[in-house]
């Protein structure tokens, strides 16, 4: 898989990994995004998958990165785990 391969599906699911991320930094998706001259719907039309052309995968990477790609990783792993318990549950 190359560097700039999307490893994560985006979405809520990866969006609130990332946003947890940048809180567990005790820093803002918004104020990263102000900080580095993003603006906040660009961030968060990468994160939700609205933008999927090369900028908004560009976009993507750099924001997973700076919120930590280790940290999101987990984050957004446990949420999948918990969603699919959930849904696993709920058709029984």
């Amino acid at each position: 898989m190359t560097e700039n391969a999307i490893k994560f599906q985006p979405g809520a699911i990866l969006h609130d990994a990332i946003v947890g991320a940048f809180r567990a930094q005790g820093r803002g998706f918004d104020i990263w995004c102000a900080e580095n001259g993003v603006s906040s719907s660009n961030a968060r039309n990468a994160t939700f998958g609205q933008s999927r052309g090369p900028k908004g995968r560009a976009l993507l990477a750099r924001i997973i990165d700076a919120a930590g790609r280790d940290f999101v990783m987990a984050a957004y792993a446990k949420r999948l785990r918990d969603h699919h318990a959930m849904i696993s549950q709920e058709s029984r």
